[in-house]
């Protein structure tokens, strides 16, 4: 006779129904207060905690920190960018109509787009540094997060090796007291002995958490951020769509937070950050190992050298344990594929250099064709003035005249 299951022989019963009286005991039953260990974990209970600290999956959290640090820097680049194209866009219009005739009294069309344009930049004046820097705290905040969910990974490791050291120092403790003859004296002074200083992996845990946490509180601004990647790239791209325009370099980073005005203060004057601002260097659109224009600018955060990335990953992979001193002239610094992060950036200016030297190309050509034009005209000019000048010399010698010589 085949065997029936339970699930199968109270198929179709109806679940017995909680009693009120039932109800209320769950209600009022409770779990005791944590109490500490009294003794160390054994081997076996080590193991399933170092099972379970390599169990910790963070992927999509991790995941969803990445994606918030994306959409932050491009939201701070396109709503600078929209600010900046906007306010060059009401400079050209204001020059336009100062070299054309006004009309007193006279309502036309480009009058009326000067003053839509001067509203939409007073809107985007009031709303544009407050939403830099809701981003700006935004970023901080997932950068703080990333720090926070780091030091919780190690302060999970650091409990599994602190519980083994614990158990070892307590065994140590034991065997030490048992020479001793304590065991004949006082089995109980040997086993208080042997609890003594004993945490349990909880109270490690939390103690190196908020360790961690203390530690993370007392850095400064600079400290927290300045040196972080995500932050730098943040900053870099930030300040690039204020300055697109002008090209004003990026203040050191110990300036960043002193005082915070790269949303772009009209009319403020930063003479006294002069001797602090970055110098920054011929910009060269060209990558120094294939020597192709940039079209992937992949810039290391070692030297700060750019390569164009295929480029540097093939010629980085093919070196032993994929390291190997920047191939940049001059340089000593020792890198690897890790140091290197997509310069977006550099990407924007690269394309900025190409925008305007495509239309260097097409002022000169339309310079060209007015030159040839010029140039046509003159000779046929040059034409019809040597055919007047031999018929009328022609005509000077039918009269026995002398003929006029050419001007030097």
């Amino acid at each position: 006779m085949p065997l029936i299951s339970g699930a199968q022989r109270n198929r179709g019963r109806g679940r017995p129904s909680s009693t009120p009286h039932t109800q209320e005991n769950r209600r009022a039953t409770r779990l005791p207060d944590y109490e500490p260990p009294s003794f160390p974990l054994d081997a076996a209970s080590r193991r399933a905690l170092a099972e379970l600290s390599n169990n910790t999956d963070t992927r999509n959290y991790e995941e969803q920190l990445k994606q918030s640090v994306t959409l932050l820097t491009n939201n701070v680049r396109d709503i600078n960018d929209r600010y900046v194209k906007r306010k060059d866009e009401l400079h050209k219009l204001k020059k336009q109509h100062q070299s054309q005739s006004e009309d007193d009294g006279q309502d036309d069309e480009p009058r009326k787009r000067q003053r839509a344009e001067e509203g939409a930049v007073t809107r985007l004046r009031e709303e544009v540094p407050t939403l830099t820097t809701e981003c700006e705290s935004a970023m901080r905040d997932v950068i703080d997060l990333r720090v926070e969910l780091q030091d919780g990974r190690n302060a999970i490791h650091d409990t599994v090796r602190k519980a083994e050291l614990e158990s070892e120092n307590a065994a140590n403790r034991e065997e030490e007291n048992r020479d001793e003859g304590a065991k004949n004296e006082d089995e109980d002074l040997v086993m208080r002995d042997v609890q003594h200083d004993i945490l349990g992996p909880l109270r490690i845990l939390k103690n190196e958490r908020e360790k961690a946490a203390a530690d993370y509180a007392t850095r400064s601004m600079e400290q927290r951020y300045a040196v972080d990647n995500d932050y730098i790239g943040f900053k870099r791209l930030w300040w690039d769509a204020v300055h697109s325009i002008d090209g004003k370099p990026l203040p050191d980073a110990s300036r960043w937070f002193a005082r915070n005005n790269a949303g772009g203060d009209d009319g403020e004057d930063d003479e006294e950050e002069e001797d602090l601002v970055i110098a920054e260097e011929h910009l060269s659109i060209y990558c120094p190992l294939s020597m192709v224009v940039m079209e992937q600018p992949y810039t290391s955060s070692v030297c700060k050298h750019t390569f164009n990335k295929p480029a540097i990953v093939q010629y980085l992979r093919e070196q032993p344990g994929h390291r190997a001193t920047c191939p940049q002239t001059g340089c000593s610094k020792e890198i690897s594929i890790k140091d290197f992060y997509d310069d977006q950036v550099m990407l924007r200016k690269i394309q900025r250099a190409q925008a305007e030297s495509q239309k260097r190309d097409e002022d000169d050509e339309d310079e060209d064709d007015e030159g040839d034009g010029d140039s046509s005209m003159l000779q046929q000019h040059s034409v019809k003035a040597e055919r007047a000048r031999d018929r009328g010399n022609q005509l000077l010698e039918n009269l026995g005249l002398e003929p006029e010589e050419d001007a030097v």
